[in-house]
């Protein structure tokens, strides 16, 4: 799956907050659950389909094409333009700076930046050494983005 560039997820929160309107209101008005907007609104593109990402950029007023290529033309207003995901393996390791804590309900929890882990398809992880991992380490299912296993619910990085 592609990524969404994180500074646009950024920018979109801002406009957010400078219009003084909660995740909760925006969200229910586009069309998702709040989580999953803050979550893009941390820098993670794929938490938000292209529908309700063309609802926030013309609910704020972000041309997309204009600030995924820093102002210069080339794509229509309104594409959603997204990067492609180099990571393969994330690093397991809850202390490495590729990994983002949050807070569920007082659990600490990590979304792991497979990107900048493993940005070249290696075996250590880029930030801090640590061997990679390749497959949830509980089923051994397939990577996708995101801190658990949509196949088991495991937390890929646990403390």
């Amino acid at each position: 799956m592609t990524d969404l560039n994180p500074e646009i997820c950024r920018k979109l929160r801002e406009a957010r907050r400078a219009a003084k309107l909660s995740q909760v209101e925006v969200a229910k008005e586009i069309g998702c659950k709040q989580s999953a907007l803050s979550m893009f609104e941390q820098g993670d593109g794929t938490k938000l389909n292209d529908e309700a990402i063309g609802k926030l950029a013309r609910k704020f007023g972000v041309d997309l094409a204009a600030a995924s290529s820093g102002g210069a033309g080339g794509r229509a207003s309104g594409d959603v333009v997204r990067v492609s995901e180099k990571g393969v393996g994330y690093c397991p390791n809850p202390n490495c700076p590729s990994n983002h804590a949050y807070d569920v309900e007082g659990k600490t929890c990590y979304l792991p930046n497979r990107a900048a882990a493993d940005p070249v398809g290696g075996r250590f992880c880029a930030m801090c050494g640590e061997v990679l991992v390749k497959k949830c380490p509980n089923c051994g299912a397939a990577l996708h983005d995101g801190g658990f296993c949509s196949i088991c619910g495991e937390q890929y990085v646990v403390a």
